[in-house]
């Protein structure tokens, strides 16, 4: 196995393994919970390849990259993270089971398990930093301090202080903004520019408003609207 490989697998682990952890806590038995796991990781295999096949198309239409026989090179993570919310999106849906109740939890296992696994971009040298920076160590750490504030968060749902979902905005809008921040210093070629930002810098700058206006909603409902938006829901 390669270093990116070794981090990539560990960084999977311990985010699967500490959602495992918190499986009742999130309101799924031991059976849904890995129903849920395989969806997700699946949705997120997709919308990853996606988008990644949509910026990238130029190099597909061109015959210098093949979707099958290259499958294994190019995947976004800003894909995977739309695919894998919309999996789970349908998953609860499915099962009647409240959303944001477990978003909450993958608010703290994301960071964890992409701050790892970052580390193995490092090692690989791919999504590198223009010298003298190691922006892949950058992220990891801004990951690590996303994954214990979006912690914290997650202590005052579960007391009651806030709404469900708002470590998982928080994580949403903390994230965005990193990726706003590091990634000018990015060098793998960010040539595509909408008002001086790449199509990365566009996703992370929805992804911060989306989280910023998550936070907002979840307050005026839970003060204004449904109850099932209080930590104290079953389901």
């Amino acid at each position: 196995m390669t270093p990116y490989g070794f981090f990539a697998a560990a960084g999977a682990v311990a985010a699967i393994a500490w959602l495992r952890r918190h499986h009742r806590a999130m309101g799924l038995t031991e059976n849904e919970f890995w129903a849920a796991l395989w969806l997700i990781v699946a949705g997120a295999v997709v919308g990853a390849k996606a988008l990644f096949v949509a910026l990238g198309w130029p190099h597909f239409a061109s015959g210098e990259l093949r979707f099958w026989a290259d499958f294994g090179t190019g995947f976004v993570f800003f894909g995977g993270l739309i695919g894998a919310a919309l999996a789970g999106g349908v998953f609860a849906w499915r099962r009647k089971l409240n959303f944001w109740r477990g978003a909450d939890y993958f608010g703290v296992a994301l960071p964890l398990g992409h701050a790892v696994g970052r580390v193995g971009c490092y090692t690989q040298g791919c999504c590198g930093g223009c010298a003298p920076h190691p922006v892949q160590l950058y992220e990891s750490a801004g990951l690590l301090v996303i994954a214990w504030l979006t912690r914290r968060v997650l202590r005052a749902v579960n007391a009651g202080h806030v709404a469900r979902g708002t470590a998982f905005c928080t994580y949403g809008l903390l994230y965005g903004a990193l990726r706003l921040a590091l990634d000018p210093l990015r060098s793998d070629g960010r040539p595509e520019r909408f008002l001086g930002l790449s199509h990365q810098q566009g996703i992370a700058l929805a992804l911060l408003l989306a989280g910023a206006a998550g936070l907002a909603w979840l307050r005026r409902q839970r003060t204004t609207g449904p109850h099932d938006l209080s930590p104290t829901s079953a389901r």
